[in-house]
């Protein structure tokens, strides 16, 4: 059996491609939670997915050194570690604007307590958004905590996710836009390597194939 080494774990290499399905998956969970915003069209298009394996010596050159703006999401139980949500600067402006769309609040004058408000409602729901389609794939529940607002360069972000707990470094990425909203955002999910090697080694391949295919 084919298998790839991550960190020290291995992972059956026709697993290991599933993490994309997974990630096209999670952005379905995504376009639904967003579904729920009253009068907002929220309609979602996956961009990037891809998955792979960092540490604090290869955060700087796995990650572009640019500005973002998010949240950070810890899992309060498998598969533990945590998701960050982010968005380029240009972006937050908007998906703050689009929180606000339906107040009085005209966004220039807004507060930086509301903005930063605004952009830990949406971080929320989007990864709540993504957690849930992950849950049903792999029959367990997946609870949070909640959201912790970041804002730095991207790899400084990366590596205090990396380095906050042991046996972190796999991770799946997923890159989407809201396309009514011109938001891009950038989604990380950070398991505990062992727990959730653990959880892709007990999927049903069948089930997942005919999901792929479908």
């Amino acid at each position: 059996m084919n298998q790839s080494t991550t960190g020290q774990h291995r992972i059956d290499i026709e697993k290991l491609g599933v993490l994309n399905y997974l990630g096209e998956l999670g952005v379905t969970g995504v376009e639904s939670r967003l579904g729920k915003l009253a009068g907002k069209s929220t309609a979602v298009r996956s961009e990037v997915v891809k998955n792979g394996f960092v540490d604090e010596d290869s955060v700087d050159l796995a990650f572009p050194s640019e500005k973002r703006l998010g949240v950070r999401v810890g899992l309060n139980g498998v598969p533990h570690g945590c998701i960050l949500v982010l968005f380029p600067p240009a972006s937050a402006k908007r998906a703050v604007r689009m929180m606000l769309a339906d107040t009085n609040e005209d966004v220039a004058d807004v507060s930086n307590d509301m903005a930063v408000s605004s952009i830990v409602e949406l971080g929320g729901m989007v990864a709540n958004g993504f957690l849930d389609a992950l849950a049903d794939t792999f029959d367990q529940h997946i609870a949070t905590w909640p959201p912790v607002t970041r804002n730095s360069q991207l790899p400084q972000i990366i590596e205090r996710a990396v380095t906050d707990e042991d046996d972190r470094g796999l991770y799946l990425e997923t890159k989407f836009h809201i396309t009514s909203h011109d938001i891009d955002v950038e989604l990380y999910l950070f398991p505990e390597n062992e727990v959730f090697v653990e959880i892709l080694n007990r999927l049903d391949m069948d089930t997942v194939a005919a999901g792929v295919e479908s």
